[in-house]
């Protein structure tokens, strides 16, 4: 468990930070690259779902906040800022990803739903606000080309979470 956490809180690093989007979004050319590289999902690293059996050695656990540390809750919070950019533009350009009920769907055997709903909770008020700050152009070839690869890597990342959730041994 405690490498599932440490490789969670390694790959919740890797992502871009919000001031860095939207940096991107005022230079067009660097958006693409830094959107490819958003990182995994908010809730990647927190294992994978249940596994069922007759003999249970021990009660099967969801994970929650307190198996952050507060540098990884911290970080948390910035890659659901990130998502929700991510799914504000995707809105605005016509295809969004329904990256929210994706990612509860995938994680909700694994995480506690009281996480779940606080973290759903946040990105909603963080897209709403987003969509309402920002305006995208989102008819030329670059940015066609951004919508397309943004959403593969939310769906990778979404499945990635599914994966985990798939293969807890404690969830």
């Amino acid at each position: 468990m405690i490498s599932a956490i440490h490789k969670a809180a390694q790959l919740l690093m890797q992502m871009p930070t919000a001031a860095e989007l939207r940096a991107a979004i005022d230079y067009p050319g660097r958006l693409g690259k830094l959107c490819a590289g958003l990182g995994l999902l908010l809730l990647t690293g927190f294992g994978p779902l249940t596994v069922h059996s007759e003999l249970r050695i021990a009660e099967s656990a969801k994970l929650g906040f307190s198996y952050l540390s507060p540098a990884q809750l911290q970080d948390l919070w910035r890659r659901a800022d990130n998502y929700a950019l991510a799914e504000a533009f995707l809105k605005q350009c016509g295809t969004p990803s329904h990256i929210e009920r994706r990612i509860i769907l995938a994680a909700r055997d694994c995480i506690e739903a009281q996480a779940l709903n606080r973290v759903a909770a946040y990105f909603r008020r963080k897209l709403a606000e987003l969509t309402a700050k920002h305006t995208f152009v989102c008819d030329t070839d670059q940015s066609k080309a951004l919508v397309k690869s943004t959403r593969a890597m939310i769906d990778h990342d979404v499945e990635e979470v599914r994966s985990m959730c798939r293969a807890c041994l404690f969830c």
